[in-house]
């Protein structure tokens, strides 16, 4: 069995984000969660992250703003926008400032698992262990 990914999950909806927390760990990923832009670049520099589920709407920096910072500091880890913004413009950005996919609001707790095990494959190799999380 392979070492458990380290998955930082930045969102400013505490409940949101603890739900996420409990989901992801109970699909046996090492979870890490911070609430604001600055808190998640600070967690990248110190300890980085196999991927990243951000939430664009942030108090402090915005996640494609965030985003941005990672991949000008040379972060090439995956990067999920998970956002209630809809629109196409927003999708267009998210993709051109570095984001590697793009969901929104509500959401599917598996189609999520079933992204961030799709993602983790492509960069850890084919020993990504399937996601457990089912809705």
């Amino acid at each position: 069995m392979s070492e458990a990914a380290r998955l930082l999950v930045v969102d400013d909806e505490e409940t949101l984000a603890e739900m996420l927390g409990t989901a992801l760990r109970f699909a046996g990923y090492d979870v890490e969660l911070a609430s604001g832009g600055i808190e998640a670049l600070k967690a990248v520099k110190d300890d980085p992250p196999d991927l990243v589920v951000l939430d664009v709407n942030l108090p402090d920096l915005d996640g494609f703003e965030v985003c941005r910072r990672l991949r000008r500091d040379g972060h090439e880890m995956p990067l999920i926008f998970l956002t209630a913004r809809d629109g196409i413009a927003d999708l267009r950005f998210g993709f051109h400032h570095g984001g590697d996919d793009y969901l929104t609001k509500p959401f599917s707790l598996e189609e999520l698992g079933l992204r961030i095990e799709a993602l983790l494959r492509r960069t850890r190799g084919n020993n990504a262990e399937p996601s457990r999380i089912v809705n």
